[in-house]
């Protein structure tokens, strides 16, 4: 029997194989007593193995995890052909080496056959259970993360919270709208077919704030349709308004406004 294929029972008992490579076995483990036994008593290692290294996650182990998600390269940072081949190449000398080291071996070398076939039979099972143990340790941690996440951008959020407040007029042919969520302290400008400004020119959003009269909050750019998150705290604003204003922009209006919003 090709030793080959007693190799397999490791990777067969915590399910790592093709499903031609698990045809050909279970093949043999229909005629393989020995095979038989060596998978039971794998399986039931892996699954001690599992139970052994569950754990419950730290409470700062998930902001973490997020943090990191947030700084990891998402591309490979091989971006051209040419660091694609360099490392063929390298990898191409690594094979070259390890077959100049193996037929470097003399032929007369003794072997011990079975002390052979169980090194090769255990060694793949040993890194089949690791895999397996790993895969438990982050089904445990995991697990708890499966709400949905909070994380989006401020227009997604304000746009899609419970509390969100719509106030909306026509301006010209287009019509204009603000949302506002409390609970985010934020609010977007949506136009379906904002006018461009004069050449120069710029228009400009303003919160209505109590005390303070109107506050920048940014100004818009470009034309057609816009979507833009205002700047500045809305909960404070009782409205909004638009102007006209010089295309960097005034620290107060100094055009009638054009458009104003009431949010009571």
């Amino acid at each position: 029997m090709n030793p080959d294929t007693h190799a397999l029972a490791g990777a067969y008992a915590v399910n790592a194989l093709t499903l031609e490579e698990r045809s050909s076995f279970e093949i043999h483990l229909d005629l393989c007593e020995d095979c038989r036994a060596e998978v039971a008593e794998l399986q039931e290692a892996a699954a001690a193995l599992a139970i052994d290294v569950e754990l419950l996650p730290p409470p700062p182990l998930r902001a973490s995890i997020l943090s990191a998600i947030s700084q990891t390269r998402q591309l490979s940072p091989i971006t051209s052909a040419e660091s694609v081949e360099r490392a063929t190449a390298i990898q191409a000398d690594r094979i070259e080496s390890t077959r100049e080291s193996e037929s470097a071996t003399p032929a007369s070398a003794p072997v011990d056959e079975l002390a052979a076939r169980r090194r090769f039979r255990v060694q793949p099972w040993l890194a089949a259970a690791a895999a397996a143990a790993v895969f438990a340790v982050g089904g445990a941690v995991w697990q708890p993360w499966n709400e949905d996440s909070p994380q989006g951008t401020v227009t997604e959020q304000v746009l899609s919270a419970s509390d969100a407040q719509r106030v909306e007029q026509p301006m010209g042919s287009s019509e204009i709208t603000i949302v506002r969520s409390p609970s985010h302290k934020k609010a977007v400008f949506l136009a379906d077919a904002m006018p461009e400004a004069p050449f120069g020119k710029a228009y400009q959003l303003w919160f209505d704030v109590p005390g303070k009269g109107m506050v920048s909050a940014g100004l818009i750019r470009g034309s057609g349709a816009v979507t833009i998150p205002m700047q500045g705290d809305a909960t404070v604003a009782t409205g909004a308004g638009i102007t006209l204003e010089p295309a960097s922009g005034s620290e107060h209006p100094t055009s009638d406004p054009v458009a104003l919003f009431s949010f009571a």
